[in-house]
């Protein structure tokens, strides 16, 4: 962004037109990252039980806001009801998150780690 701005509210509007853009693209980015590692939970071997592939599907993003502020989050759908366990999804994630279930862990550890990355690189990016 190597302009010269002539007044406050031309400065003010390009600087929120480029949050807005960075932050858009870094929840796209994560968004993306985070579908990347669930794959990875599901590479392992299916073992003794027949995967629904619930967990793939719940990635969820978002931005919203505008202005002075612009915000995005990466989460995951935790709406939905395992049946038979009658378990809420975010402790059947949880199991799946630490190891505990047929699958690679460490997805969402991963994502967090992935979403850093993308905002200091793609931040960077818009605002050096």
């Amino acid at each position: 962004m190597s302009k010269t701005f002539t007044n406050w509210g031309a400065l003010k509007a390009t600087l929120q037109q480029e949050l807005t853009a960075a932050m858009t693209e870094t929840i796209d980015k994560s968004f993306q990252d985070a579908h990347t590692n669930i794959d990875e939970f599901y590479a392992s071997p299916e073992g003794r039980y027949h995967r629904i592939g619930q967990l793939g599907e719940s990635p969820e993003s978002e931005v919203f806001g505008g202005g002075d502020s612009v915000t995005g989050i990466v989460r995951l759908d935790t709406g939905y009801r395992y049946n038979p366990s009658g378990r809420d999804t975010q402790t059947i994630y949880g199991y799946a998150e630490s190891g505990d279930l047929l699958g690679n862990g460490g997805f969402w550890a991963k994502t967090k780690e992935d979403i850093q990355n993308n905002i200091t690189e793609i931040f960077g990016k818009h605002f050096n």
